[in-house]
């Protein structure tokens, strides 16, 4: 008897469903660089993937030949719900964040900015580990409101993160921090990205040490373990200046001696970017539509609603473009069914070997010819039109072939000559007959009833039936003489 597979009870299936749910409704984002001078924005391109991680496409190609409909295109499978577009010009550089697939579109100049390259070089101990890119970073947002491009600015920010859940939240997730904050006075953004490290508070150096660090420290300073634990004094002199500021108690544990309940000294290391950005555009549409702001076109009501009346007539106009373009390949793929199908069937016909009723018979006309001249010569005079009727098979099956029935057929009917008042057999009546035949129907009689002078199964003449009937015409020549 085989054996069954063990069926698994223990899994891990809610977590795993709640996972994939959260994975699969959260916001997902598409960084990538347009323009003729989009290129000269790679590297930077390539640090707001890490700060957008791990909810966008890291690995994203794209080349010149690229429109933005296509990444509209394959941005519905994916479930890609916003755009990170950056654009260059001779004058300055530009980030476009749009909502896929229909906008709006907000438009912000970069005047500045910092690569992580940048910020990471100046620093002592620089930290980024490869677990801070594992989950989304907290967004926080100083001095947003008022002014209306101002709040649709804000809900962009938030809308491309996943939202926080206070109460389900893990705080080993939360490694990152993202900070906007805007200048009234400059009218800009300014934009910092942080990352998140918790630390044991109200402990000494060397138990901070020991437990913090994953390798054994260094002991060999001191004569025991107690000397190294009851060593007092902070990690740094920062430490003890903001302690105060810094110490929060833990709601659940993190790891690394910060445990819940207990206080934490919380630490903000700057890994970059640095964007120092001014809105200057918010459109309708993706990249296109109604402008609803720009800081340095003012229009009237009427400028503006007879730019809205030029944009309804040249989307009309498209539609219907779109739509004549639409039919005309529906009739041009109809036509081309059409004439494939006519070709296939003409070649069809070219193909097409011809049947044997198809194809005429050939020496037909001589083989009647010689055997007239032959009756005519023994005789003495014409077999007129007797024998003209006798070729029933040749009106029954003009110019048809019987293959290789008729050659067989020709010995019997040599043998059996003519049944008596010269009655032909199964042929047809006449004075003399025969079965024989040259294995072609046609010639003298047939079967097909046609009533004829020689009727017979084949031909006459040409096949084992003709002795027979050479016969018969020299005993007919003797009796008249």
């Amino acid at each position: 008897m085989a054996k069954t597979r063990r069926v698994k009870k223990r899994t891990q299936r809610a977590g795993s469903e709640e996972a994939a749910k959260t994975k699969n409704t959260g916001p997902k984002t598409f960084v990538f660089w347009r323009g003729k001078h989009g290129l000269i924005l790679k590297a930077l391109e390539a640090d707001l993937r890490k700060i957008m991680s791990p909810n966008t496409a890291t690995n994203l190609r794209e080349s010149k030949r690229n429109v933005l409909k296509d990444f509209v295109h394959i941005a519905g499978p994916l479930g890609v719900t916003h755009f990170l577009i950056l654009t260059a010009t001779e004058n300055a550089c530009y980030l476009r964040i749009s909502k896929a697939p229909r906008g709006p579109t907000i438009t912000m100049k970069i005047h500045q900015y910092s690569l992580m390259k940048d910020v990471t070089a100046v620093q002592n101990k620089p930290r980024m580990p490869d677990t801070l890119w594992q989950g989304a970073p907290l967004v926080v947002m100083n001095n947003f409101g008022g002014e209306e491009h101002l709040k649709l600015a804000t809900t962009l920010f938030q809308n491309l993160f996943p939202a926080i859940n206070v109460h389900s939240t893990s705080l080993k997730q939360c490694k990152r921090v993202l900070l906007l904050s805007y200048d009234k006075s400059s009218k800009r953004i300014h934009l910092r990205h942080f990352s998140i490290s918790a630390q044991p508070s109200g402990v000494s150096k060397g138990v901070k040490a020991l437990v913090s660090q994953r390798a054994v420290p260094d002991m060999g300073s001191v004569q025991d373990v107690s000397e190294f634990l009851s060593k007092s004094g902070y990690g740094s002199e920062s430490e003890g200046e903001d302690a105060a500021d810094s110490r929060v108690t833990l709601a659940q544990d993190v790891g690394r001696g910060n445990l819940a309940s207990r206080q934490s000294r919380i630490k903000l290391q700057e890994i970059g970017p640095r964007l120092e950005l001014e809105v200057v555009k918010v459109e309708e549409g993706l990249c296109d539509g109604k402008v609803l702001f720009h800081s340095f076109v003012k229009k009237s009501s009427r400028e503006a609603s007879q730019q809205q009346s030029e944009k309804e007539r040249e989307r009309e106009l498209r539609e219907k473009r779109r739509k004549q373009q639409e039919e005309n390949m529906r009739r041009k793929e109809s036509d081309g069914k059409r004439q494939a199908g006519e070709q296939a069937e003409a070649q069809g016909r070219k193909k097409r070997k011809k049947q044997w009723w198809e194809v005429e018979q050939e020496g037909q006309g001589a083989s009647d010819d010689d055997d007239r001249a032959y009756y005519k010569e023994q005789v003495g005079e014409d077999p007129g039109d007797e024998m003209g009727r006798g070729t029933g098979s040749q009106k029954a099956f003009k110019g048809g072939q019987r293959r290789d029935r008729g050659g067989t057929r020709g010995a019997r009917g040599g043998d059996r000559g003519c049944h008596g008042g010269g009655v032909s057999s199964r042929g047809g009546r006449g004075d003399f007959g025969g079965r024989g035949g040259s294995g072609r129907r046609g010639g003298f009689g047939g079967r097909s009833g046609a009533r004829g002078q020689a009727g017979s199964r084949g031909g006459g003449g040409a096949g084992r039936g003709a002795p027979r009937f050479r016969g018969v015409v020299r005993q007919k020549a003797q009796a008249r003489s």
